[in-house]
């Protein structure tokens, strides 16, 4: 297992890495937080011992970052601080989701046990995770047969030429949409077992631009009626798995065009800046489909909570929930807010970029 140790003193880095290299572990160490917050989102170690007073960045500050980015959020942090360290910071530490303290001069004895005490409840963890996902496969396998079983018949019967016009058409279009649920049924599940960690995810640079502009020239062909326009910037490289991101994309615009069933205009805009923890890429889409209400557009991709109010939005929400799922494995995060036009909404997605 890794371990990633955070802290601007050199010599305490060493000390901590021989002594966890003795019990078995992998370490890597970073002089600072933004070196460390880096590591953390390239080596994606299973526990980080993290200092609170370093320059560059602090530890809060990489702490509240790494609980904010989708990559890292579930990586197990241990503070390491000062002796004397005050109530206010030490809840401070808990509520931005450190999981233990550890107080400077370090006993590598308490060290040790408090590592390994972690490690052992994030493994307990995972299997958990795994066996809640297995569970949930079986459940999904077992409602696909049974609609499997309906789906045969609605064949059968469209492929009779007795079938009259009348019931040919609203059959024609149930089996249409019994096919797509069936396709973001099993994309759910299998970023169900990646979330598991039973399936990987292939990371390479790749343009996102240019996945972007050939996955939208396919919606045109697919759909009539719906006008597409680009506002790129250079070459916009991330790292990801391209073919789950073009499915995400795909995903989103097919939702968003059957948001706006008369047709309409998608708008699309990239940029690339800099920040002080780093560079990112921008994507802003803007669509024509109903105005959501502010309160629906901060829960858009949670369908449970969505489900309870009382403005429903035209979106299929199991499909939003996939496309948010996806963006999350690759690394990114999405929010969506009502347009600031007259109608339509906008989706501000971002990724590290390379």
């Amino acid at each position: 297992m890794t371990i990633l140790v955070v802290d601007d003193e050199k010599e305490l880095r060493e000390t901590l890495k021989n002594a966890l290299e003795i019990e078995g572990y992998d370490v890597i160490t970073a002089e600072n937080g933004l070196v460390g917050l880096m590591l953390a989102q390239e080596k994606r170690p299973d526990l980080i011992l993290l200092d609170i007073s370093m320059p560059v960045m602090d530890g809060f500050t990489v702490l509240f970052k790494l609980k904010q980015n989708p990559i890292t959020k579930e990586i197990p942090v241990i503070i390491l601080t000062g002796q004397y360290v005050d109530e206010e910071n030490l809840e401070r530490g808990f509520n931005l989701g450190a999981i233990e303290y550890l107080y400077k001069p370090i006993r590598f004895t308490e060290l040790v046990a408090r590592v390994k005490s972690v490690l052992r409840m994030r493994l307990l963890e995972n299997e958990t995770k795994k066996m809640q996902m297995m569970t949930e496969r079986f459940f999904i396998n077992q409602i696909k047969e049974i609609f499997s079983s309906i789906k045969g018949v609605i064949e059968m019967m469209l492929s009779s030429e007795e079938l009259k016009d009348e019931f040919r058409v609203p059959l024609l279009e149930n089996y249409d949409k019994m096919k797509k649920w069936f396709k973001l049924i099993d994309y759910s599940t299998h970023l169900n077992d990646i979330s598991a960690e039973i399936r990987k995810i292939e990371r390479k640079v790749f343009d996102v631009n240019f996945l972007i502009k050939k996955t939208a020239e396919e919606m045109k062909e697919k759909f009539t009626g719906v006008d597409f326009e680009f506002n790129f910037g250079k070459e916009a490289l991330i790292k990801g798995d391209e073919e789950w991101l073009g499915i995400g994309f795909k995903v989103l615009f097919e939702t968003i065009v059957e948001a706006m069933p008369l047709g309409g205009r998608i708008q699309i805009g990239q940029v690339t800046r800099s920040g002080s923890d780093g560079k990112f890429v921008f994507i802003t889409i803007y669509d024509e489909a109903k105005k959501l209400t502010s309160d629906v557009a901060k829960v858009l991709f949670n369908p449970y909570l969505v489900s309870v109010s009382e403005h429903k939005p035209d979106y299929n929400l199991f499909a939003m929930n996939i496309f948010h799922r996806i963006v999350e494995i690759n690394g990114g995060t999405v929010v969506v807010e009502p347009s600031e036009f007259k109608s339509g909404n906008k989706f501000v997605i971002r990724f590290h970029a390379v």
